[in-house]
């Protein structure tokens, strides 16, 4: 949901009918508050952390496998420099990710528009999270770029045949020691404000396709606090023209 390859656009003709029938747009973080800043905080220089030979020999493996220069991102957060990394590697046939343009589709069709979580939630959860084990991973990332490439490939083709499950294990497996801060800790507090929402709107809500998965997943938390949850073969439009709707609705 959050690249702009051409592959996860296809989905958009498909969710435009849904988005237009409901009264608000629920995006996992409110792009309309900006961007983070990402460089406020705590000071990050992955050049120091690695001797200068190793440093050096990581940014010439990663121009070469992925066309990208470390020097512009070392001051960011390891979390961030992955994620460019993973930019580089996917396709950008769009000029703003999936969960931007939908957010601005919703826009233009006057729908009332919010965030799950917040841009300073988002910017205080990564500045929590330990950058040394990720400066690790960015170096084996250099090392073995075929392998990351195999990981990120496999994830693109589980999210486009809706293989959420999977999509789920491969994330939790790939986040070690921060799936419970990333993943759990979260889908908790998303399900909390889920709740809280008034009874009487239509809601469109997106979120990335880690969370919605596993016992700890958004859809297992809305069951239990007794959501019908109902899966939507929204690519299949019904008579009228439009996909059917069958979303989380409390009994």
């Amino acid at each position: 949901m959050h690249i702009r390859d051409d592959r996860v656009y296809r989905f958009c003709e498909s969710l435009y009918p849904i988005i237009r029938q409901s009264d608000v747009y629920v995006g996992e973080m409110d792009l309309g508050s900006g961007l983070p800043a990402l460089e406020q905080g705590p000071e990050y220089n992955m050049r120091a952390f690695f001797r200068p030979s190793i440093y050096q020999k990581i940014r010439h493996q990663l121009l070469k496998s992925f066309s990208l220069d470390i020097n512009r991102y070392d001051h960011l957060h390891p979390l961030m420099i992955m994620s460019a990394i993973s930019q580089h590697f996917l396709q950008h046939d769009h000029m703003v990710s999936m969960d931007e343009h939908l957010w601005d589709y919703a826009k233009s069709n006057q729908l009332v528009l919010q965030g799950l979580e917040s841009v300073e939630e988002q910017i205080a959860l990564l500045h929590e999270i330990p950058r040394e084990p990720l400066y690790v991973q960015i170096r084996s990332i250099s090392k073995y770029p075929s392998k990351f490439r195999k990981f990120a490939d496999r994830t693109l083709v589980c999210y486009l045949e809706n293989r959420l499950h999977l999509l789920y294990s491969m994330t939790k497996a790939s986040m070690h020691q921060l799936r419970k801060k990333l993943i759990y800790e979260r889908n908790r507090k998303m399900v909390e404000r889920i709740q809280a929402f008034p009874a009487n709107r239509r809601y469109f809500i997106t979120v990335g396709a880690g969370h919605l998965s596993g016992r700890s997943g958004i859809i297992s938390l809305l069951r239990k606090a007794g959501y019908k949850v109902v899966a939507v073969n929204f690519m299949q439009p019904n008579d009228a023209g439009q996909a059917e709707i069958n979303l989380a609705l409390k009994p």
